[in-house]
């Protein structure tokens, strides 16, 4: 069975899409923990922290790097990666959350 996050990226599911790539997508949590909360998700499936190629680690970090910068909140951010603990979906993705930068919060597809 296909995880939630592989059916948005295959669009089976609808989400807010802030960036994509042809590796990543970031996306809206669905049950924000902050006033911006994204889900940098690479479109390769890794189950777990190490499980997961460091050039996806890196690509995840860079994004990061993006986002942030398209919020203007490169000073002020927070990246969570669960792995096991508290993880709800068993597919790496890094929780980008800040209480800055909703003002440039747009989606390029809902």
């Amino acid at each position: 069975m296909s995880s939630i996050f592989t059916k948005i990226i295959n669009r089976e599911l609808p989400s807010k899409i802030f960036h994509e790539t042809d590796d990543v997508i970031v996306i809206a949590d669905i049950v924000p923990k902050s006033p911006v909360h994204l889900l940098i998700i690479p479109k390769e499936e890794s189950i777990n922290f190490y499980e997961t190629k460091p050039e996806t680690l890196q690509m995840l970090n860079e994004t990061a790097k993006i986002v942030a910068d398209k919020l203007d909140i490169a000073d002020h951010f927070k990246i969570l990666i669960n792995n096991g603990l508290g993880q709800e979906i068993p597919y790496l993705h890094f929780h980008f959350l800040s209480d800055k930068g909703m003002d440039k919060l747009v989606y390029v597809e809902e």
